[in-house]
Formats: structure tokens, C-alpha cells, sequence
């Protein structure tokens, strides 16, 4: 029995001096302890939750509920970009710099967020990958084993990993392991490769997901992957053979009260339950299983989990995710074309946000000619106008503009979609009252060496801050089994 089971079973025995004080005294007790420590005992057992709860002991300001900017992911970069406030920098970065071993060029690409933890993949000086799971706003680091291989036997697959995380509901973190499919030429396909092994087409017209899934799933609490299985309930989307003919881009996920939303090809949402080992398949709001390389993007916002969607390059189409019934479907809460309102505002790009640049004002090259980061803007936020603005354009305008809008993600706590037009400027758009206000310039220094059709913006993730320390009592594991221990700093103490 580890420390936790044996703290529930002491809270549960009433017996236990501890069981003996009324609540009020008890809540008087858990105040004392720090952050963490009290984050821990809201999971000791039901009755200590309700205490810490009704009494509002945690801190709010100490949760991951407050948007602090974005990671983002530009094509060709190695580091993932940070794009904020100016209030918030430099003490959140993209530069992970106080990772083991730490080189110039290995801070680490984000492949994803959850709750304040990020996970990032890296290569040492074997060319071997390392994962770490961190928290950018502590600088605590935990390493991830490499992840087993999948016991499936289907050709031409790869793994992505998902977090699952959340401080309220437990101290520890879940890393899952999804398997994606690459795409497989056919003869006449473009780019066809004969040298490449032949797929089992028995395989090929499997049904996927399949009724079990079996999932690798690494908890921090052993520190180990395990195998484990999901039994589906409901129908499946396809086949194995269609999964690969929908290759897309980012395919995130989402962790909501005890459930993990992943993002599937051909755009199906795995919906994972960690604790009662189920799954559902659901499928993709009407209209956006038929597009060609659809932008869709997933994310959680006030109302739950939401999925957003550019049609054209302009219109943004947002649902919402009704889990009330039996059936688990899309409701289409917002469908506006800011056309208008790009073409009205063309020329205002500043703002009170900035790209942090890290790519460019770290890189050797360009440090080697004395380039220092731009001072920081004291700025505004001034730059708002309500999409339906009665104004007129020409049809020349219209169909001259050759802009286009990506999808940076959703505010945690409201009703706000954060985008990207053309990768010049970063824009909040409020669902409820249509207004877009300008956030800043996102182009990244230098951007222009690259490729005109090279310069992409792969991936982002919303950032929320998590200011609850993570203990290197969390982490015993790692000191046992890992040559690498927990890296604390003493900026941790501040919590």
C-alpha cells in the first residue's frame, strides 16, 4: 500500500483522530500546508475534498486557469515559439534551457500541454530520443522512458503521446501512447514507392478503432509504461486502410475531469476514459469529414470541450460537444466569415504581445552580429471593431485578398478562439459579441529566409500556468530508476 492508500484508509478510519475533528477544525489543519501538499490531500478520500472545496482553500492564483500565452510550432524551426503578454516574459519561455544536459539545440519542441506540464521530445548526443514532461512555470522536469512498442501488428504505423493532467484531481501525471497511420502508396498513386513493403489487406479492412484497444499508458506515480486495455463502447469509425488517406496536421488533445479527447485521423474524437478503462468514438460535426485536409482543431473552453474549423480561408465554424445524451455529438455555436473585418484593418499589427523569437535571437548566426531582442511595447489593447461593421469594399479587394486565418486555440475560462492571419498577426475573436482585437505581431524574426511555401505554422498550444510545485517526493521513482533525477531550482520556493 503506497502513501496515498494508506492516508485514505487513515481518513476513512473513524476512528483516526483526524476523523474526529469537526470540519471546520480540519479545514483549520489543511490551510497550513503548503500548495502542494494540500493539492495532495484534496485527494486523500471524499470527505477531505468537500472540506478543502466548501472552504476555498486552494488558491485560484497557484491553478493552471488563467491563459498565459501560447507555444507555438513554426515549420522548419527546431524550438517552440512563445507568444504572450509582455507581463509575462521572460519568466515563461520557450527556452527550456534547465533541462538535463541542456545544448542550444536541444531546448525541446512542445508536442503537447495539459494543466501547466508540457511534453517535450529530444535527442542526446547518441541520437537517442528523450522525453520530459515539465513545467515551464517552476522549471521542474521529470524524464519520460521511451514508450514500448505497440503489441499490434500493423504495418506502417507510428506512436504519439498524449498528457493527462490535472493538479486538482491528483499529483501525478499519465502520459497515453496513440497510434497513427502513415499514408500507403498505391501503384498509380503520386510518388509511388515499390521498395516499401506490402500491407496486409485482411489487415487493411480490420475495423478501427478495434473492439479492445490496447493502449501504452506511463504513469509518474510508478514511473513505468503499462500495458492496458479499452474496451469500446459503441461503433467504430472505419477501417485501418481509411485511416491513412486522412494524414492532416496538428491532431491534439484534451483532458477534462477525468477523460482524455484525442484528436484522430480522418477527424474522429477518441474519447478515453483513464479511470473505468471504456472509450467512445466520436465522430466529426457534419460537413467536416468530407473536406480535403479540413483545418480542425480541438480544444476546451468555458462550456466544455469545443472543436473549431476554417472553411475557406476566413470563415471560422466552432461547436461545442453535447455529452448529456447517450449519443455524444457537435452543436454548431458559431459560424462567421471575418472577411470584412480583415480587409478593413489591414495595416495594424502591434500589440500588447509579443513573439519571444528564440529561434532567431539564440541562434549563433545571428548572435555573432551583436542582434539583441526587440524593447518592449507599451501598447494597447485598441485595435477593436465588431465583424458585422456596416462598410463597403470593392469586389477587387475581395478577391484580391490573399490572406488566410490558422487556428491558435481556445481561452481556458471564455469564450474566445485565438488566431493567426498568415502568420502576421496574432487575433482574439470574442464569440459572444463578434469583436476582434489585435494581440501582436506573430511573424517570427527572420522567418523571411525561408521558403515562401515553407513558412507554416505547424501546431500551438494555449498555455495556462501552474504555480503548484512539484515535489521531488513526487518523483522517487526517478532517483531509483533513472540516471537523471527531478531538476528543482530554487525559483520553485517563491510558492
Amino acid at each position: 500500500m503506497d502513501r496515498r492508500d494508506q492516508g485514505e484508509a487513515a481518513a476513512e478510519d473513524k476512528t483516526c483522530p483526524l476523523a474526529l475533528l469537526p470540519d471546520d477544525v480540519l479545514a483549520d489543519v489543511l490551510r497550513r500546508l503548503p500548495p502542494r501538499g494540500l493539492a495532495v490531500s484534496r485527494c486523500v478520500c471524499k470527505s477531505w475534498l468537500a472540506i478543502v472545496d466548501a472552504h476555498r482553500l486552494l488558491r485560484a492564483d497557484l491553478l493552471p486557469l488563467s491563459l498565459g500565452g501560447f507555444f507555438i510550432n513554426f515549420h522548419n524551426y527546431y524550438l517552440s515559439e512563445f507568444f504572450a503578454p509582455h507581463s509575462h516574459r521572460p519568466c515563461i519561455s520557450g527556452k527550456h534551457d534547465y533541462l538535463p544536459q541542456a545544448r542550444t539545440d536541444s531546448w525541446g519542441y512542445v508536442d503537447d500541454h495539459c494543466n501547466g506540464l508540457v511534453l517535450i521530445h529530444e535527442n542526446d548526443d547518441n541520437n537517442d530520443e528523450i522525453g520530459y514532461v515539465l513545467n515551464p512555470a517552476t522549471r521542474w522536469v521529470a524524464p519520460v522512458p521511451p514508450c514500448p512498442p505497440p503489441p499490434m501488428e500493423i504495418k506502417d504505423t507510428f506512436q504519439v503521446e498524449y498528457l493527462a493532467y490535472d493538479p486538482i484531481e491528483s499529483p501525478y501525471f499519465e502520459v497515453v501512447s496513440i497510434t497513427r497511420f502513415h499514408w500507403v502508396n498505391k501503384p498509380g498513386d503520386y510518388l509511388y514507392d515499390s521498395s516499401r513493403d506490402a500491407v496486409d489487406p485482411e489487415i487493411e479492412q480490420s475495423e478501427w478503432p478495434p473492439s479492445v484497444c490496447i493502449l501504452q499508458v506511463f504513469s509518474s506515480r510508478t514511473g513505468q509504461w503499462e500495458e492496458r486495455y479499452f474496451a469500446r463502447e459503441g461503433d467504430s469509425m472505419g477501417t485501418v486502410s481509411g485511416m491513412r488517406h486522412c494524414p492532416g496536421d496538428q491532431r491534439n488533445a484534451v483532458y477534462r475531469r477525468g477523460a482524455l479527447y484525442v484528436h484522430c485521423q480522418t477527424n474522429y474524437v477518441m474519447r478515453i476514459s483513464l479511470s473505468s478503462d471504456k472509450y467512445h468514438v466520436i465522430k466529426p460535426p457534419p460537413g467536416v469529414e468530407g473536406k480535403n485536409y479540413p483545418q480542425f482543431y480541438l480544444g476546451k473552453s468555458s462550456k466544455g470541450v469545443y472543436c473549431a474549423s476554417i472553411e475557406g480561408r476566413c470563415r471560422v465554424q466552432i461547436w461545442n460537444l453535447d455529452e448529456s445524451g447517450c449519443h455524444m455529438e457537435w452543436v454548431l455555436k458559431h459560424d462567421r466569415d471575418l472577411l470584412k473585418w480583415l480587409l478593413k484593418h489591414k495595416l495594424q499589427y502591434t500589440g500588447p504581445w509579443a513573439l519571444q523569437d528564440i529561434n532567431y535571437y539564440y541562434d549563433n548566426r545571428n548572435r555573432d552580429h551583436g542582434m539583441e531582442a526587440p524593447a518592449e511595447e507599451k501598447i494597447e489593447w485598441t485595435s477593436q471593431a465588431s465583424e458585422d461593421e456596416k462598410f463597403t469594399w470593392s469586389s477587387d479587394d475581395e478577391c484580391g485578398h490573399t490572406g488566410y486565418v490558422d487556428i491558435l486555440g481556445f481561452h481556458p475560462c471564455k469564450d474566445i478562439i485565438f488566431l493567426s492571419e498568415s502568420i502576421t498577426r496574432g487575433l482574439a475573436y470574442h464569440l459572444n459579441s463578434s469583436k476582434v482585437e489585435v494581440l501582436g505581431n506573430i511573424y517570427p524574426a527572420g522567418y523571411d529566409k525561408e521558403l515562401g511555401n515553407e513558412q507554416l505554422l505547424e501546431s500551438s498550444f494555449p498555455y495556462t500556468p501552474c504555480w503548484i510545485t512539484q515535489t521531488a517526493d513526487d518523483g522517487e521513482w526517478l532517483k531509483r530508476k533513472s540516471p537523471v533525477h527531478v531538476v528543482t531550482h530554487a525559483w520553485d520556493k517563491r510558492v
